[in-house]
C-alpha cells in the first residue's frame, strides 16, 4: 500500500504532462506524428486511456534528431570535396606547363640550331620566349602553395567533422533523454488507477448477465432436445430443471439491473 501510495504521488497531474508533450511536440516539430497527437488526446478527453495503457511509449513515441553540429559537418564535407578536386591541380598545372615548354622549345631550337641550350635550363630561363609563368620555378611554387592548401583542407576537414560529430552526439543524448522521461512519464500517469463511474460499473454488469443469460438459454435448448432424442432419465430430468431454474433467476437479475 506505501508503494502504491508513493506510485500515485509521484505521477504527473494531467495538465502538466499535456503542457510538457505540447512543448515537446512543438519544439521538434513533431505535430503531425499519429502516436504523440493520438495519445495527447486522449489524455486531453480521457478517453480509451485503457487501449493507450497497452502500448509501450519507448516503441511510438518519436525519436527526434539532433541538428546541432551539422553546419560543422557539411562545412567538413565541401571541404573534402573541394580537396578531391584539388589534389589534381597541381598534376595538371605541371603537365601544362611542360606542354608549353616543350611547344616553345621546339620552335626555338628549329630558329637557334647553333645555340647549346638543354630543355631544363630554357624551361627555367625561359629566353624571352616562354612565359613565364609556364617556366619551371613559377609552376613548382604554384604546385607548393596548391599542395599546402590541400594540407589544410584535410585539416580542416577532420576537424570539422569530429567537431560536429561530437556535438551532435551530445545533443542527441540530452534528447534521447528527455525523450526517455516523457515516456517514464507516460508510463507513471497511465500506472494511476482510473475512477470507474457506478453507470459504467452497471453497464457491465448488465452486459455480463446478458452474455450468461444468452448462455444458459442455449444450454437449456440443448438439454430439451437431448432429453427428446434419448430416453429420460432422472438425472438428465434433475439437469434441466436446475438449468431452466438458473436461468429464470438470471432473467429476474437483469430486469431488476435494467431497472
Amino acid at each position: 500500500d506505501k508503494g502504491i501510495t508513493m506510485a500515485r504521488a509521484k505521477a504527473v497531474p494531467k495538465k502538466i504532462l499535456l503542457s510538457r508533450l505540447d512543448q515537446w511536440s512543438a519544439r521538434f516539430n513533431l505535430d503531425s506524428d499519429p502516436y504523440l497527437s493520438s495519445i495527447r488526446q486522449a489524455i486531453g478527453s480521457s478517453a480509451s486511456l485503457d487501449f493507450w495503457s497497452s502500448l509501450e511509449p519507448d516503441d511510438y513515441l518519436p525519436r527526434p534528431l539532433a541538428t546541432a553540429g551539422n553546419l560543422q559537418v557539411r562545412i567538413a564535407k565541401y571541404a573534402a570535396i573541394i580537396r578531391n578536386v584539388t589534389v589534381f591541380l597541381p598534376v595538371g598545372i605541371t603537365w601544362k606547363a611542360i606542354s608549353e615548354a616543350t611547344t616553345t622549345f621546339a620552335e626555338f631550337t628549329s630558329t637557334n640550331a647553333a645555340s647549346p641550350v638543354n630543355f631544363l635550363e630554357f624551361w627555367q630561363n625561359g629566353y624571352g620566349v616562354l612565359d613565364e609563368k609556364w617556366r619551371i620555378g613559377n609552376v613548382a611554387e604554384l604546385d607548393f602553395w596548391i599542395i599546402i592548401a590541400i594540407i589544410f583542407l584535410t585539416i580542416l576537414s577532420t576537424v570539422l567533422l569530429n567537431s560536429g560529430r561530437a556535438i551532435s552526439q551530445k545533443q542527441q543524448s540530452e534528447i534521447d533523454r528527455e525523450r526517455q522521461v516523457i515516456s517514464f512519464e507516460l508510463k507513471s500517469f497511465f500506472a494511476i488507477p482510473r475512477n470507474v463511474s457506478k453507470k459504467g460499473v452497471d453497464e457491465s454488469l448488465a452486459k455480463a448477465l446478458r452474455n450468461l443469460t444468452s448462455a444458459t438459454e442455449a444450454i437449456s435448448i440443448a438439454a430439451m432436445n437431448l432429453r427428446t432424442s434419448v430416453r429420460v432419465q432422472p438425472e438428465l430430468q434433475e439437469i434441466q430443471t436446475e438449468v431452466s431454474s438458473f436461468h429464470k433467476r438470471l432473467g429476474e437479475i437483469l430486469k431488476v439491473t435494467r431497472e
